[in-house]
Parts: C-alpha cells; structure tokens; sequence
C-alpha cells in the first residue's frame, strides 16, 4: 500500500498522556488531525493544547469504541489512522473477559467503518504487554530473558481468563492488549483490505506531559512512590518491563504512517531495562527536592548487575525502521520528575 504522507489522520484516544504527543507530533510532521473523543470537553481540551494549530485540529465524538458504527461519523474523508483507544485500567475489578472484549470490540469497530474509506494505513498502539511478561519482582534465581517482536504474551492471555475476576490487574490488562492486537491481525488477514497496518509496541512510557492535569498516566504511576517519603528500599530490584520515552513513542507512531517497508509489521519501542533503582536514582538526582526520599543506587557496577538478570525487549528493529535514536533512560525519568514537579501534579 502506499504511505500516508500528508492528509486527514484520525487518532483516536488523544486526549490521554501518549495521545496528546501523538497529536503533536503529527502535527509538526505536516497532518492536518482528527481526533476521536469521548465528549466535547475532551475535544476542546485537545484543541486549546495546541492553539497554534487551530486549523489543523478538529474533533469527533466517539462515546463508546465499543458500540457498533462507533467510528462511522469519524472517518469520512481521512487518509489514515493511529488508533490509540483501550481500556488502561490497572485496577479494573470485573471479569478480564471484560476487558478484553472492550479492547477488541474497539478495534474490530474501528476497522470494519474504515472499509468505507479510502484510508492506506492503521497504525495501532499495542504494547510490549502483548509480547511478554510486564513486570518480574527481584529474584537471585532469575536468568535474563530476551523478547523480540516474533513473541507473544499467551501466558497472560491464560491466566486472565482462567481467573478472570480474580486476575491481577496488569494480567487484565495484558491479556486485552494481546487479544486486541491479535484482533487487529486476524481482521486484515481476513478482509480483502485497501488498507494496510502496523503495530507499535511500546514499554512503560514516561518523559514530560504536554498536561499532567489530568492526573498521572498509569505507565508513569510506579515513579510515585519515589517522589514521597517511605518508599521501600527492598524492592529496588524490582524490573518495569523496559522505559521508553513518549516522544519517542509519538515520533515513531506518526513516523510509522509513511515509512516504507513497514506495513504486515510489529515494533517493539523500548529505550532500556527498567527497574525501581533506577526511579529512585531519578527521583533524588535533584539535591534540592532529595530530603527524605529514598535513595536508589547509582553506581555503575551495581545497575549492571541489575541489567545482567533483566527482561530485555529488543527496541533496535525501530529504530532502524523509522530512523531515530532512543532518548536515554537517565534523562528521560529527570525529565518525567521535573514535569511532575512544576506541573503540580498530585502524587
């Protein structure tokens, strides 16, 4: 198919932490957006973060991703799609069927509208929770595993739906990210489709909001505890599946639109290792806001120690494609601490 490299792109969940980036960076790419949300508030809350370009940003409404011909009134006359709407809900309570029949139903609605297009390319923010395990508490027993884009979270996808409302959150969570991103697949494998797609398959995202109004983004939340007093030193050794950097994150997904060789593909977005040591370590860099915080340890050969038992995703397949270099983890979590700091957000 060919690449989208200008035109009308719906992205849908944009009014959220990587949406909003997402929308910027489309817009610096030279897209004229349409974001899909909820209510108007949220559409007019997209629009006034970016009122420079007043007359590239319009929004749609989409109440509920779940409902058939959710999508029928917000794809008249787009070139293509990032679609970044999902339940993100670490805490969800019901049953993980739920969940996952939110997030398929949403991806299957959207794709079944878009027939009626002529749309070339949908790219999907799926996660590396649809590739392997998301988080791995600290053990002296524990050897390095290494995931590449060929893999895939069944382990998870098992668990939830074994214990369904007993499953932990991040199981729900992950299990709805597998089965919607396996939804995305089969669907253009059985659709004689004029349109083609890509996922992208980000780790944890942290890195400065564009409005931390709205409350902190559930891949920045394990950073918290640090920011306070109390947290526990015991688990510095606990490992976050990886960090990448939203930018990033929002520069491939709008990249991922028009770059060539990429359609059919997966692309795991993942900068480095991630544990809680290297949160502290982020958290107490800035002397004047350490008092009474937790301190992480920061010498080299102990963080390598670290990176030698690590899960590893293998992000380089992304870089290559879309031809950029990962902001480094170090400054990407001082810079997450910084915004947290002078936004004001609640902790």
């Amino acid at each position: 198919m060919p690449a989208v490299n200008s035109g009308l792109i719906l992205i849908t969940g944009a009014s959220g932490y990587i949406g909003a980036h997402t929308v910027k960076a489309a817009l610096d790419a030279g897209y004229t957006v349409r974001v899909a949300v909820r209510t108007p508030e949220k559409g007019e809350y997209v629009k006034r973060l970016f009122p420079e370009h007043s007359d590239s940003v319009s929004y749609t409404i989409v109440e509920n991703i779940e409902t058939k011909g959710a999508y029928d009134k917000a794809i008249d006359g787009i070139d293509g799609v990032i679609h970044l709407a999902s339940p993100v809900d670490l805490g969800f309570q019901g049953p993980a069927s739920d969940m996952i029949g939110q997030a398929v139903s949403g991806v299957s609605n959207l794709l079944n509208a878009l027939t009626r297009t002529s749309v070339k390319r949908v790219v999907i923010l799926s996660s590396i929770a649809s590739i392997g395990i998301a988080v791995r508490p600290d053990s002296e027993t524990l050897t390095k595993v290494v995931y590449t884009e060929a893999q895939w979270n069944e382990d998870d996808v098992a668990d939830a739906l074994k214990l369904e409302a007993a499953a932990p959150g991040v199981v729900k969570y992950a299990a709805s990210k597998t089965q919607a991103e396996r939804a995305f697949w089969k669907w253009l494998k059985d659709n004689d489709a004029t349109f083609d797609g890509v996922a992208i398959n980000p780790s944890f995202n942290f890195g400065p909001s564009i409005a931390f109004g709205q409350g902190i983004p559930e891949s920045v939340k394990p950073l918290i505890p640090w920011l306070k007093p109390g947290a526990d030193a015991s688990t510095l050794k606990l490992q976050y599946a990886g960090i990448v950097d939203v930018r990033d994150v929002a520069f491939a997904s709008v990249k991922a639109l028009s770059a060539a060789n990429v359609a059919g593909e997966r692309f795991i977005l993942s900068a480095d290792t991630l544990f809680n040591n290297d949160l502290a370590v982020g958290a107490t860099k800035d002397e004047a806001n350490a008092a009474g915080l937790t301190r992480g340890n920061a010498d080299p050969a102990f963080r390598a120690e670290l990176d030698n038992k690590a899960i590893v995703y293998v992000g380089s397949k992304a870089e290559t494609a879309f031809g950029f270099k990962y902001r480094a983890k170090d400054d990407t979590i001082a810079e997450t601490v910084d915004s947290i700091r002078k936004t004001g957000a609640a902790l």
